[in-house]
């Protein structure tokens, strides 16, 4: 039976995942405050009077830039408070206050210096998450799958890589993908399996070096598709955890 491994959130899009123990889930909606922020540029087309959900491809993300990878990121929820960490040494940005994101923003913008378009910003928006799909999902990976990408490609593959929500163990390699419009059942919490998530060039970037690789030409080489993954619908309200068994409606 498959069982959820490890849970994370990605308050900021393109930054490090935060890891959870636990998560409650209402109906029609993400994780919590799953990419709440995004980074943007000049060339971001945001108005903040009127703000909307953008693509990945308008955004700096790591599908472009691998030097966020080596950013280390921790949230409070609570508090609204983003400690970014490079090489030993930390900052904290109250991401809730106009000193705050406007601290983070110019930290942003020295971080990544020329590789982007004039400066950082932080955008958000009521109700928007900076997903790669413009409604309301969560993400799920099978650890099996990525055994078997490793396994072919002949070298260690990061789950961190897929910056899924929900990672879980116990079943065959893509059997993840007969889950396509079937409803799983964890803690009473009803998901509503509906997309197969076909990767970009982000699970590239190896989260522990930043250093970017072909790890997508070589899952497309070997399997004959960029699939890993699933999208999924939260359909009612209720907590999940890490532990917790995932039972698949037939």
């Amino acid at each position: 039976m498959p069982r959820i491994t490890h849970l994370a959130y990605y308050p900021v899009k393109g930054l490090q995942g935060v890891p959870l123990d636990a998560v409650s889930l209402a109906a029609a909606s993400g994780f919590p405050l799953d990419r709440h922020f995004a980074i943007a540029d000049d060339r971001t087309p945001f108005d903040p009077n009127d703000p909307q959900h953008l693509r990945k491809q308008q955004l700096v993300v790591q599908m472009k830039y691998e030097r966020l990878a080596e950013l280390g990121t921790q949230f409070d929820p609570n508090t609204f408070e983003l400690t970014l960490s490079h090489k030993g040494s930390s900052e904290i940005f109250v991401l809730d206050t106009e000193t705050g994101k406007s601290a983070c923003e110019q930290y942003l913008t020295v971080f990544m210096g020329n590789l982007i378009q004039g400066s950082a910003r932080l955008i958000s928006g009521p109700g928007i998450s900076y997903t790669d799909l413009s409604t309301p999902c969560i993400s799920l990976i099978n650890l099996n799958s990525v055994r078997a990408l490793e396994q072919a490609l002949g070298n260690n593959v990061d789950h961190r890589r897929f910056r899924a929500n929900i990672y879980l163990d116990g079943i065959p390699a893509w059997q993840e993908e007969s889950w396509l419009n079937k409803t799983l059942t964890i803690n009473g919490v009803e998901l509503l399996v509906y997309k197969i998530t076909d990767r970009c060039a982000a699970i590239n970037v190896d989260p522990k070096t930043a250093i970017r690789d072909k790890t997508l030409q070589g899952l497309k080489r070997e399997f004959g598709h960029l699939n890993m993954g699933v999208y999924a619908k939260v359909v009612n309200r209720g907590d999940i955890s890490v532990g917790d068994d995932i039972l698949v409606r037939q």
